[in-house]
């Protein structure tokens, strides 16, 4: 049985899962993870980094606990190269590079985006899927040609996540992120509530959310609109834009399976959405549950396993701030 540990430390949240595979059965065997709550100002690196340091020691104890192995056990050890904040992937990559000097088994680099993408057709049991990726620094709809990711459409400014965290904060919602605007909106849809007309900026594929911003931070100013009314209305308006563009790639790559994964794939209303226009194109659509959307440890062991497998482990090992989905090789 091989047995890989994934170490996740993209942004918010730490995490280290364990995933094993004896024959042609994977399983995930544990997948803890400790996240830095939402504030009203913000994610600050530093803050980020001392926290993953800090809660390391017991988030990794306790996935070798759920898991039911221990340190010896390890085949390898898989971690978040990027992209994401520099702070925190740099906790993720001592850690994980000290742990396999120790042991002596080999350290594998692992692309935050592709194991998005990987973990949730493991779990969909999708073959070649549209990918629509959603989280707080990525918007991208994504298509896998040959060997490598290729993307189809992406945000051209901000991240639908950072998008809706920023407003979240600026409306002082509980918690002050995309899923205080979340709860909120789903009780005005829940009261059949009115929608507010916001700026609709979209260009082929591609989406901007810059724009939709500043209206939105000029209504919260101005006071005139409820804050429920608001979160409704930002959230129809940037889901649409989505579902719009994926639908378009969607046809245009010819797909007929369609997936989302990140950390704003939880979101209930854009599932509904985002699975509605897939049956009107007759794909199939699918998502993997919540655990394994949120940034986990997990998904960085499924890729390392998968690596590990196919003999694909870089010696460019370094964190990358700014790697992308489409740079580098899929070899399984």
């Amino acid at each position: 049985m091989a047995i890989v540990l994934g170490i996740e430390s993209t942004a918010h949240t730490l995490g280290a899962g364990i995933v094993g595979r004896k024959g042609k059965s994977v399983k995930i065997l544990s997948n803890e993870i400790d996240k830095f709550p939402s504030t009203a100002e913000g994610f600050i690196p530093r803050k980020l980094a001392d926290h993953h340091a800090l809660c390391y020691p017991q988030v990794l104890e306790k996935s070798l606990q759920t898991a039911g192995v221990s340190l010896a056990d390890i085949d390898a050890v898989a971690y978040s190269q990027g992209l994401g904040i520099g702070h925190c992937l740099r906790v993720g990559y001592v850690a994980a590079k000290t742990l396999a000097l120790s042991l002596g088994v080999p350290l594998i680099a692992v692309n935050h985006a592709i194991a998005h993408a990987e973990v949730s057709k493991f779990y969909t049991k999708a073959v070649d899927p549209l990918i629509v990726y959603v989280s707080g620094g990525n918007t991208q709809i994504i298509a896998r040609e040959k060997n490598r990711y290729k993307v189809l459409g992406e945000t051209l400014d901000n991240g639908i996540g950072n998008f809706l965290d920023v407003l979240g904060r600026k409306m002082n919602l509980s918690p002050p992120d995309a899923v205080g605007i979340m709860k909120n909106a789903a009780k005005w849809r829940g009261k059949g509530g009115e929608y507010i007309e916001l700026p609709y900026s979209i260009k082929g594929m591609n989406l901007f959310f810059s724009g939709l911003q500043t209206k939105c931070e000029q209504l919260i100013a101005g006071k005139k609109h409820s804050v429920e009314q608001l979160c409704y209305s930002i959230e129809e308006t940037a889901y649409s834009m989505l579902v719009e563009a994926s639908e378009r790639a969607l046809c245009h790559a010819r797909k007929k399976e369609l997936i989302v994964v990140g950390g704003v794939a939880q979101n209930k209303r854009l599932q509904q959405m985002l699975g509605l226009m897939a049956r009107e194109q007759k794909a199939r659509f699918g998502v993997a549950p919540d655990e394994c959307n949120r940034d986990n440890g997990a998904m960085i062991a499924y890729v390392g396993l998968l690596s590990l497998e196919n003999n694909c482990i870089s010696r460019d090992d370094l964190p990358k701030q700014d790697l992308r989905i489409d740079e580098q090789e899929v070899k399984w």
